[in-house]
């Protein structure tokens, strides 16, 4: 088999819970498909909101976040709920033992609330189709933030988030950016928004290595969940302010 098919298969097949009975096995090749992995879950938790929006806008949002949620194996949730655990606590040591530990507590709770909660009041201001686009980009924009972050980060622990940054490579942040340029070559603010994503999820990287003395699997994790909710909240406050760019 292609060895950019087995990458995509993989890809999909580990960061999600679809069905497609292929390769586990992270590679290169598995880093490439980051963001079309995005595009997949975002178009599959798209179409109910796309149909349930002219009906009810919070339950069209609330079901769109848990198809997300779901479709990631709740990977993704159980992260941001291991990021708020441990910024309850003090020290580099203390932050990652809390970090990996299995127990869950008031900070990783009120995190669910911070993340998804905003997540879905965001969603309910959008149009049908219009929030349909954006919950594709979001998760387009969400894997790639997630993606930049790893790319020569400094890991600690010996997990899966090691293994993601030692294969992220240079070739995969600008193959897995052209997807999102392409999506939105014709709208500045889009293109205004995904930038400033890219220089945040870097902040936050930085951030997390001083904190933590380096990255992991959760915090990559969590890096684009918060993404995913900064995309939601600066493309609301552009469409309230009514800035619509074309090129064309």
């Amino acid at each position: 088999m292609n060895k950019y098919v087995e990458g995509l298969i993989s890809a999909i097949s580990f960061f999600t819970i679809i069905p497609l009975g292929g390769n586990y096995k992270i590679t290169g090749y598995t880093m490439y498909f980051f963001t079309f992995t995005g595009l997949i879950v975002g178009l599959i938790a798209g179409i109910p909101y796309l149909v349930l929006r002219p009906y009810n806008s919070l339950i069209a949002s609330t079901v769109s976040v848990a198809i997300i949620i779901l479709l990631y194996g709740f990977n993704h949730l159980d992260s941001i709920m291991d990021f708020g655990d441990s910024i309850m606590v003090r020290g580099k040591e203390e932050k990652q033992r809390v970090i990996k530990d299995r127990y869950t507590g008031s900070g990783g709770i009120g995190m669910l609330f911070i993340i998804y909660i905003p997540a879905i009041a965001f969603l309910t201001y959008f149009k049908p189709v219009t929030g349909f686009f954006i919950i594709i980009a979001g998760e387009m924009a969400s894997k790639y933030a997630t993606l930049f972050s790893m790319y020569r980060a400094k890991a600690f622990g010996e997990g899966l988030g090691k293994m993601f940054i030692d294969k992220v490579s240079a070739n995969a942040i600008v193959l897995n950016v052209i997807p999102l340029l392409l999506a939105f070559a014709f709208n500045l603010y889009n293109i205004a928004i995904i930038a400033a994503l890219i220089f945040l999820s870097y902040f936050m990287r930085s951030a997390m290595e001083k904190h933590y003395g380096g990255l992991n699997g959760d915090l990559a994790g969590s890096i684009g969940e918060i993404s995913r909710l900064l995309f939601y909240a600066i493309t609301f406050v552009f469409i309230a302010l009514k800035l619509n760019l074309f090129l064309l």
